[in-house]
């Protein structure tokens, strides 16, 4: 079997003297797309924000592309190809939709971004008719598709992405999970989804159970008893 192109290894990670990841294990292979699940309070925001650099960890190592990376800076495992999209608006609010896409694309190839830009667009058309739309003007949903359309547009590898369905109408998560599913196929991205919403688990391939900072389970999500894991970890 191939490495992973992600590969966590006993890491341990908080604020302050408090440590919220007690030594989790954790992989991720080139185009899968992998469920992180856990309630409120399970360590799942922290675990994605240590990853991309922006909590420094304890202890442990993380392998990216068979290097590790505990010690990079932020801006060097973004060169690398990883990229979080967190909870808030992951985008310029007072840019236009199409700068903040042109943005999002400035460490990727010239040649690239037209590709990439006409790629968002296939996928999210409502994007293209607001290209000239305020973004933070944008609904909800818009500025969900948005922000996972920079996220494209940066070209990473590897795209971690912290609870996308909040704040959500049922609708317009489906069709953002069934885009991810595109995304993962069409392009071989790496995804990487922190997420409360049962409907995590009919679109990864893989879910990691997180609680109290530890992981308890990982299976494929074929394997799995979706009532079960809806029920203890998912809050639903």
């Amino acid at each position: 079997m191939a490495e992973p192109i992600l590969r966590v290894t006993n890491i341990i990670a908080g604020y302050g003297p408090i440590s919220v990841i007690k030594g989790i294990d954790f992989n991720a292979y080139e185009g899968e797309i992998v469920g992180l699940v856990g309630p409120n309070g399970a360590g799942k925001t922290t675990f994605l924000e240590a990853l991309v650099g922006n909590i420094e960890i304890r202890e442990g190592q993380i392998h990216f592309l068979d290097k590790r990376i505990e010690g990079m800076s932020v801006m060097k495992r973004r060169k690398m190809g990883m990229v979080l999209m967190p909870q808030e608006d992951y985008i310029f609010p007072f840019m236009p939709v199409k700068r903040n896409l042109q943005v999002a694309a400035v460490l990727s190839r010239d040649e690239e971004k037209e590709e990439l830009l006409d790629f968002v667009y296939g996928l999210f058309p409502v994007l293209k008719e607001r290209e000239r739309q305020i973004a933070n003007t944008l609904s909800g949903g818009e500025r969900k598709m948005l922000s996972v359309g920079m996220c494209i547009m940066a070209n990473a590898r590897v795209v971690l992405i912290d609870e996308p369905s909040i704040g959500l109408a049922p609708k317009i998560v489906t069709a953002l999970f069934e885009n991810m599913k595109t995304i993962k196929e069409e392009t071989g991205k790496t995804l990487i989804l922190a997420e409360q919403n049962v409907k995590i688990l009919k679109i990864a391939d893989r879910i990691f159970g997180l609680e109290a900072g530890k992981i308890r389970f990982c299976e494929k999500t074929e394997d799995l008893d979706e009532a079960v894991v809806k029920e203890l970890y998912m809050g639903e």
